[in-house]
């Protein structure tokens, strides 16, 4: 019994050594597995995304009376010139991208894309940079290189600008309009007057100034294709960086001015503000004016950022082009502030639930929860062959008896996700020897548990047979007795 024993002792730490092992590669085995499909691929990015990006266009008409100025730029010095004025009609239509950020019709995009300011700038910088081109004619070339090199730092035209907005009588309309993706309309005001409403709840007019470009809208619409937003700041330079607009240099006609642009790239840096309040991600992706609004998202589709400028005019032309993206904390603030509600719609929850699904080839699940995508999102946003690609590949794969759609299946799928033919070899062997193993263990614990019960039975058996020897050893008659009581007497 005792070599039993030993061996028990002994055999127990190594079973239990190998069932650790066997389960531990099978666990990290999934969860790098899991990790892996966090990333989604382009086309799912896409498609996950497009629905959400929007189109938006705000019509300006009126008046605006803007004045003559003079300047001078040796000192620095802004004049209107008295009882010179110019009267101009308004009549501009502006156009941008935006992005769904809850159900219920709440609406992400730029201030400039939605604000009159941007009108007030466009008319007003006429007058400005014809006052500041004539008097840059007296400069000298010493001078006006002075002059370009203090603009970096202390915009005297920009001030310029501010100055003749400050001074100028503007009676403007806006109306605001997200453009509907399933238009065929080709004429701005047709698309418009055919779009939805909306109504602008947040908007910084002050974005110049303080770089703020943000705005928030809303549309009386629900079950919209709201995203979700990431975090900006775990972006860091070398991320890559994906973008969603609706470029003006993409339309060929006017047959496609509702088909937004996917561009890619990544962070190449990152800036400061100009009060270095917040961050501004520089990325190489390709964007152009109309992207201005649009969402910048990570490989999971999370919204980080807010594309809002690319390089100006005169730096494009000395070399690189770069777009420039407001980080997504700059909107959770705006709306946090204006009490807008902020939440992922159904459609993307369902639609990486599908995808993961399908990614397994479990089809029965993905079709269900594809469908359930689409019959729970708004029609117009999520038209019902969004997901046609996916719903035609999963019956392909049905019909070749390679979906995995029943419990066996699945193991199957389970097995074969693990990727290289020798890990999932490895994989079943593990979880083969691991429940042997186990088999192993309940036996000798069996085994152990019925030796204690003999061992406890004998160790009974001796204890009686000794009681019963020494009963029968005992001699009879009262006379012992007594003496045995009188003893016993004497010891108390």
């Amino acid at each position: 019994m005792q070599t039993r024993n030993r061996r028990y002792r002994l055999i127990c730490p190594a079973v239990r050594s190998l069932v650790f092992a066997a389960l531990s590669l099978l666990m990290f085995g999934g969860a790098a597995f899991a990790e892996a499909q966090t990333a989604l691929p382009q086309e799912a990015l896409v498609d996950l995304v497009k629905p959400s990006v929007v189109r938006i266009a705000e019509h300006v008409s009126g008046t605006a009376k803007i004045p003559a100025i003079k300047v001078d730029i040796r000192r620095r010095l802004v004049a209107v010139v008295p009882d010179k004025y110019t009267e101009v009609p308004v009549d501009e239509y502006l156009v941008g991208s935006g992005f769904i950020i809850h159900p219920d019709g709440y609406i992400a995009t730029n201030a400039h894309v939605v604000s009159q300011e941007t009108v007030k700038q466009m008319l007003a910088s006429e007058s400005a940079l014809s006052a500041l081109y004539e008097n840059a004619l007296f400069l000298s070339e010493v001078e006006m290189q002075e002059f370009l090199q203090d603009e970096r730092e202390n915009s005297f035209s920009k001030h310029v600008l501010r100055y003749v907005i400050e001074h100028s009588v503007f009676d403007l309309r806006s109306e605001v309009s997200v453009l509907r993706p399933d238009s065929v309309q080709k004429n701005m005001p047709d698309l418009i007057a055919e779009g939805f409403p909306a109504t602008t709840l947040s908007v910084n007019d002050n974005f110049l100034e303080d770089e703020k470009d943000v705005a928030l809208l809303k549309i009386e619409e629900t079950r919209l294709p709201a995203l979700a937003l990431g975090n900006g700041e775990a972006i860091a330079t070398g991320t890559r960086a994906f973008i969603f607009g609706f470029p003006a240099t993409a339309e060929l006609n006017r047959n496609n001015s509702l088909q937004a642009t996917f561009t890619q790239g990544v962070v190449s840096a990152i800036k400061q503000s100009a009060d270095r309040q917040f961050k501004i991600f520089q990325t190489d992706a390709k964007v152009s004016e109309g992207s201005s609004g649009g969402p910048f998202f990570d490989e999971r589709g999370r919204v980080v950022g807010m594309v809002t400028f690319q390089t100006d005019e005169l730096n494009r032309s000395q070399g690189d082009n770069f777009a420039f993206a407001l980080p997504i904390e700059l909107i959770k603030a705006a709306a946090l502030e204006a009490d807008v509600p902020i939440a992922e719609g159904s459609y993307g929850l369902s639609f990486k639930q599908g995808f993961q699904e399908y990614s397994s080839k479990h089809c029965s699940k993905a079709v269900s929860v594809f469908q359930t995508a689409r019959e729970e999102s708004n029609p117009v946003f999520v038209p019902e062959d969004a997901l046609a690609a996916y719903l035609e590949q999963c019956d392909a794969w049905q019909a070749a008896g390679i979906s995995f759609d029943t419990p066996l299946d699945e193991f199957r799928g389970t097995v074969l996700s693990l990727g290289h033919p020798l890990i999932y070899l490895i994989g079943i062997a593990a979880l083969l020897f691991a429940i042997f193993c186990g088999a192993l263990f309940w036996i000798l614990r069996q085994v152990r548990h019925e030796e204690h019960e003999i061992e406890s039975l004998e160790a009974r058996l001796y204890a009686d047979e000794a009681r019963i020897k020494k009963y029968d050893s005992m001699p009879t008659g009262r006379p012992a007795a007594s003496q045995d009581t009188q003893k016993k007497k004497k010891i108390v």
